[in-house]
């Protein structure tokens, strides 16, 4: 059984209740979650601004302790501290043999249909009815069956906290800055959007060598955050003209990489007018369905010689980029517990997504170790083992 916070209907508040879950089949693991983080994603799912089939379990991004294997499993094993990224990459379909499993076919299936590959929801109510996951994982859990190809493992020394920020907002944001945009030693930047994918985003730029980094946003609390995570400028959007700053920072040139990390038409728009000659716009943010991207053919587009590219889960291979977050989280170079504004447990997640885009919280993390008795049920889950990736790491038990 696992405790589950299930979105009925579009609108409606989440409520926690039990549901059966069935034993991992091919190609599947059971994950035993110790934390998940909240996004957007998740409150516009909620609100029904991203239709969805309901009953679905929310939550898309978390970290957790393996506790069975399903047959033909070998990339995890069972004791494996994992993280569960948003969308599962399949390393097998078109786009993932063409180095693109940000886009696999496979995951953006589970993106829209809340199923796993085997196509049949591994949950089910207590009259029998199947309740699907979102994006195929449905963290929002205490317990969860996901592809395999969706947990990727982390050394035992790396907290469940803030590895459960990395599967969605950390390689999103993390990823548009050093995947997308390919961000160079020197580059002027511009991120628009000091939420947990825009710091990520922020860190991301000063660990490739960026040079000037601006941060752009409307809460102050927010742009504080942002000068201490990297940012060597910040705009209050609500005060100044975005565009003419930022032009003032680079001698009227503009940004070299702009990173749009809201998704409104106002910061689209400003995206694209504060983007030097040459330089790239990287648009992040998910927007509503009349948000557009648009410029002059011409004179917007050709003879400044600008690129605007969409950035889809920071253009991320899993395999490569959960160990290199991890790593420099671990190294003390990427600051993850900042971002996290408040540790709530599962009963909580309603408070939890309301609160998300205010001007006092960057994100929330349902702590399951919080739960009466969880810490005893992470415990207990499996007997720790050594980490097996290729990230150096020296054995350790888990910690919780």
């Amino acid at each position: 059984m696992s405790d589950a916070a299930v979105c009925t209907a579009a609108g409606a508040d989440l409520r926690v209740e039990q549901l059966f879950v069935a034993p991992p089949r091919r190609g599947e693991v059971k994950v035993r979650i110790g934390a998940t983080g909240l996004c957007g994603s998740d409150r516009s799912a909620a609100i029904g601004a991203m239709p969805c089939p309901m009953p679905m379990v929310l939550g898309h991004q978390g970290a957790g302790i393996v506790t069975a294997v399903g047959d033909g499993v070998d990339s995890v094993r069972l004791g494996d501290r994992v993280v569960i990224i948003a969308i599962t990459q399949c390393h097998q379909c078109y786009e993932c043999a063409r180095s693109r499993p940000h886009l696999c076919r496979v995951g953006l299936a589970g993106l829209t249909t809340g199923l796993p590959p085997a196509g049949t929801s591994p949950l089910r109510d207590a009259k029998g009815n199947a309740v699907r996951q979102f994006m195929a994982a449905g963290t929002f859990a205490d317990e969860i069956v996901v592809p395999a190809t969706s947990a990727i493992p982390i050394p035992f020394d790396m907290p469940f906290v803030p590895a459960a920020l990395i599967g969605c907002s950390g390689l999103t944001g993390f990823g548009a800055a050093v995947n997308t945009a390919s961000i160079e030693p020197g580059y002027s930047v511009a991120v628009i959007g000091c939420g947990a994918v825009g710091l990520f985003a922020i860190q991301g730029a000063r660990l490739v060598g960026a040079g000037e980094i601006v941060a752009i946003d409307v809460a102050k609390s927010k742009l504080e955050l942002a000068k201490s995570l990297g940012a060597d400028d910040v705009i209050d959007g609500s005060t100044y003209d975005s565009v003419a700053c930022v032009r003032q920072l680079t001698a009227n040139r503009g940004a070299d990489v702009v990173i749009e990390a809201v998704g409104s038409q106002v910061t689209v728009d400003q995206a694209i007018r504060m983007t030097a000659r040459g330089g790239h716009a990287v648009f992040v943010g998910a927007g509503s369905p009349d948000t557009m991207v648009a410029v002059r053919q011409y004179s917007g587009l050709i003879a400044p010689g600008v690129t605007l590219r969409g950035c889809f889960l920071g253009s991320a291979d899993a395999r490569r980029d959960v160990p290199r977050l991890v790593r420099h989280y671990l190294a003390g170079d990427l600051q993850i517990d900042p971002l996290v504004s408040q540790r709530i447990t599962l009963g909580e997640v309603n408070q939890g997504l309301a609160s998300l885009g205010g001007p006092n919280t960057v994100t929330s993390v349902i702590d399951f170790q919080q739960e009466p008795s969880a810490t005893e049920s992470l415990r207990s889950a499996v007997i720790p083992r050594p980490y097996h990736s290729d990230l150096t790491n020296t054995v350790a038990p888990v910690d919780i």
